[in-house]
């Protein structure tokens, strides 16, 4: 069987997909033959971008506003799906925020809203759709996109980090309650990615992040997009409640400044 169509007669939601990692997924499953539901929340334009690339490439694709870091947001994206298609076979929880703030300037909203969007999301998306699937006895495979936050802290970013490391272990959670009725659950982990940023903190990124990847050089949304695919299909049939990192050796380094190797730019 060709690559091509191992998602075949398949259909995806993919939270977050108007833009950067999350567009690159959503297309990434077309290519591979599957249907897709292109969620935003601001913007529109982008999902519907993305849904053009998803019917250029002879898929169909509808686009669904809503905030996932609400109950009534994920409520409304699923059951749209479902009605739409029928079915949701396979389900990419990548809709995050990231919210700069030191731990001593952190209010509750900021928490509130990085956790809501980051990590409730992944517990009401995940269950309504798995309700769904045991309710029509269909296997499915559910991926979270977390990040290296989920491993080590970043600076400034401790609700970012809570919600990735919450990210782990809801996986594995989810991986053995789902197993029985043949749902995966796995998570993509990815590094520092070459997307469209607008980074107030650190204009260089990421250039300046480079020194400290084994690999010399930021990730590509590609490069994150086939672990995912792989994970979705049936060639990780025996694979579930497992966290992979796509980052380039990024936490196999720990820098070395006075090292004659070290990475200087």
């Amino acid at each position: 069987m060709s690559d091509a169509i191992r998602l075949k007669d398949k259909t995806a939601l993919v939270t977050g997909s108007s833009k950067g990692i999350g567009a690159g997924i959503a297309i990434g499953l077309a290519r591979e033959g599957a249907d897709v539901v292109v969620n935003y929340h601001s913007d529109k334009p982008g999902a519907e971008k993305t849904a053009q690339r998803i019917e250029k490439s002879g898929r169909k694709a509808i686009v669904v506003g809503a905030d996932v870091g609400t109950s009534e947001g994920c409520h409304r994206l699923v059951e749209k799906g479902i009605a739409h298609f029928g079915k949701i076979d396979i389900l990419i929880n990548n809709a995050g925020i990231a919210l700069w703030k030191p731990f001593l300037e952190l209010d509750e909203e900021n928490w509130d809203k990085t956790l809501n969007t980051n990590l409730k999301s992944v517990f009401l998306c995940s269950q309504l759709i798995a309700r769904d699937l045991v309710k029509k006895n269909s296997a499915g495979s559910i991926v979270n996109i977390s990040s290296i936050a989920a491993h080590a802290a970043l600076d400034c970013l401790v609700p970012y980090c809570a919600s990735k490391g919450g990210m782990t272990l809801i996986t594995k959670a989810m991986a053995v309650e789902l197993a029985r009725y043949n749902i995966r659950v796995n998570a993509v982990a990815p590094g520092t990615i070459e997307i469209e940023r607008n980074f107030q903190t650190d204009p260089d990124y990421p250039r300046s992040w480079e020194p400290y990847i084994p690999l010399g050089r930021a990730g590509t949304v590609e490069e994150i997009v086939k672990p995912v695919v792989f994970l979705a299909s049936d060639d990780a049939s025996y694979i579930t409640g497992q966290l992979l990192f796509a980052a380039g050796g990024e936490l196999a380094y720990v820098p070395m400044p006075r090292a004659d190797f070290a990475r200087e730019k």
